[in-house]
C-alpha cells in the first residue's frame, strides 16, 4: 500500500483549515477585506487548499496542521479536525498560571464534586399552543445577558406544569441559561431574573447553577464570560447536519475555581452589583405599572 511523504506510524494528519473555497449555499467564498468589508470578485478564500498544497510539499509549518495520536481519536469517537486543536485551551492555562488564587476544573468536574447542577430545558409546545399566560423562552430570546420574555409565547398554566413535569418550574432566580443547539451564540449565558422563574425553557438549552458555598452565581457568570472559557466553546460545538450542537463535551469546558469565596466574591461584585440593581429597578416599574390605571402590554416577570 502507498504511504505518502507524510505518513506518521500511529498518528492521523490533522487540518483544521476554516475556510474550504465554498460557502453555506454550495458557492464560491471570496475573502472580505476585515478593514474594509468588501468581497474580493477573484480571490477565493480556501485555507483548505493552501494547508494541503504546502503539506504535499512537505511543509507543516501552518498552525492549522498537526499531527495527533490515531488511537486517542478514535476512543474520543468524535472525527471532527477542530476537536483535536487545543489551541483553545492555551488561554485559561495562561490565566490560570499568572493568576493566584485559582485551580481549573472542567464543568463535567464540577458537576461529579456535585458542586454544579448542569440540566436541560423543558421542552417546546407547538405555536397554535400559545395562548396563556406563562412565558415559554426559545433560543432566540436568550441575548446580551438577559432572558427576554416575548408576551406573543405564553402557554397556559395546565401546559407548562407537563412540560415541567410538576407544579413548579423547577427554576431559580439567577439560574443561568445558554443555548445548546440550533445557535451561534452557544455558550453564552443569559442570567433568569427574579420573577421569571415561572417559564418553559425550550429543550435546547442548558442551565447551570452553582451547588457549593465556594461561590455564587454572579462568580459562575464572571467564569463563564472569560473570554478565555467563551473560546473554549469553539472547539466543542459541532454542525449536526445544518444546525450547531454541543451536547455532552460542554462538560469539558475548564472554568478558574477560586480557593475562597472572599475571592469569589471580590471578582464578581460588578457582576453582583448590575444584576440586583437591575432587580431593583425592576421591582419598582413592575410595581408602578401594575398600580397604574393604564394598562401595558409588557411582560418583565412577576
Amino acid at each position: 500500500m502507498h504511504k505518502p511523504s507524510w505518513f506518521r506510524d500511529g498518528q492521523t494528519l490533522i487540518v483544521n483549515a476554516k475556510t474550504c473555497g465554498i460557502n453555506k449555499d454550495g458557492h464560491e467564498q471570496y475573502i472580505v477585506n476585515p478593514d474594509t468589508g468588501i468581497r474580493s470578485n477573484s480571490d477565493i478564500d480556501d485555507d483548505l487548499a493552501e494547508c494541503c498544497d504546502l503539506v504535499k510539499s512537505g511543509d507543516f509549518s501552518r498552525k492549522e496542521v498537526f499531527f495527533y495520536v490515531t488511537s486517542r481519536i478514535v476512543e474520543s469517537s468524535s472525527y471532527v479536525p477542530k476537536y483535536f486543536d487545543h489551541k483553545t485551551l492555551e488561554g485559561i492555562e495562561e490565566l490560570s498560571k499568572n493568576n493566584k488564587g485559582f485551580t481549573l476544573k472542567s464543568l463535567g468536574q464540577l458537576k461529579k464534586e456535585k458542586k454544579l447542577l448542569l440540566f436541560g430545558g423543558h421542552g417546546s409546545p407547538s405555536s397554535d399552543q400559545r395562548l396563556g399566560e406563562i412565558p415559554y423562552i426559545k433560543v432566540s430570546d436568550l441575548r446580551a445577558g438577559h432572558v427576554n420574555i416575548n408576551p406573543t409565547n405564553m402557554v397556559p398554566l395546565a401546559l407548562a406544569k407537563k412540560f415541567w413535569g410538576d407544579d413548579t418550574s423547577g427554576l431559580q432566580a439567577y439560574d443561568l441559561v445558554s443555548p445548546e443547539r440550533a445557535s451561534k451564540n452557544i455558550g453564552e449565558f443569559c442570567v433568569l431574573m427574579p420573577g421569571q422563574e415561572n417559564s418553559v425553557l425550550t429543550k435546547e438549552v442548558i442551565v447551570v447553577r452553582t451547588n457549593t458555598d465556594l461561590f455564587d452565581q454572579f462568580y459562575l457568570l464572571w467564569a463563564l464570560t472569560l473570554k478565555e472559557v467563551v473560546a473554549q466553546w469553539e472547539r466543542i460545538v459541532f454542525m449536526q447536519t445544518n444546525r450547531e450542537d454541543v451536547g455532552k463535551r460542554m462538560h469539558e469546558i475548564l472554568i478558574p475555581i477560586p480557593e475562597s469565596r472572599e475571592l469569589a466574591d471580590k471578582l464578581s461584585f460588578q457582576f453582583r452589583d448590575y444584576y440586583q440593581s437591575l432587580e431593583k429597578a425592576r421591582r419598582i416599574f413592575v410595581d408602578s405599572i401594575e398600580h397604574s390605571s393604564f394598562s401595558h402590554h409588557i411582560h418583565l416577570g412577576e
